[in-house]
């Protein structure tokens, strides 16, 4: 494989990528991310007035793909399922929002069939309730970043 690149060779590239895969980062312990997510669950559950009962982290590494997703929240049981599993903490607490704000619309009785397709406006407003939730937890959390 030939590459011609201003910045270098191929033999550069992977030298600089090699760099950026080996960074010494400071990693949450995962009772220190268990704690996180407990404090997510209060703030989140009670901003959205909704119950914390039936929610399950899952660290099962095989999960994401039998359920092709990270989070369900499965109506008929009332249990919200969260891979956490080789993620990025931030990205944890976003599904999980993502799964509470779902619980709200069964609250409100606006799911239907169909209303988990991507695109939908259940999906929407999903997707976007909580990315103003992270927004608002990063700033007054921000080791979710870490």
């Amino acid at each position: 494989m030939r590459i011609n690149h201003p910045n270098g060779s191929k033999e550069r590239l992977f030298e600089m990528m090699g760099r950026v895969n080996c960074l010494n980062e400071n990693v949450l312990s995962d009772e220190k991310k268990n704690e996180i997510i407990n404090v997510f669950i209060d703030e989140v559950c009670n901003y959205l007035d909704v119950n914390k009962d039936k929610i399950e982290i899952s660290y099962d590494p095989t999960e994401a793909a039998e359920m092709t997703s990270f989070g369900k929240q499965t109506p008929s049981t009332g249990i919200i399922r969260v891979v956490a599993t080789n993620r990025n903490l931030a990205d944890v607490l976003r599904t999980l929002a993502h799964e509470l704000v779902h619980r709200k619309q069964h609250k409100e009785d606006r799911l239907y069939v169909g209303a988990g397709e991507d695109g939908s406006d259940i999906e929407n407003e999903a997707n976007a309730e909580a990315a103003l939730i992270m927004r608002r937890f990063g700033k007054t959390n921000p080791i979710i970043f870490e």
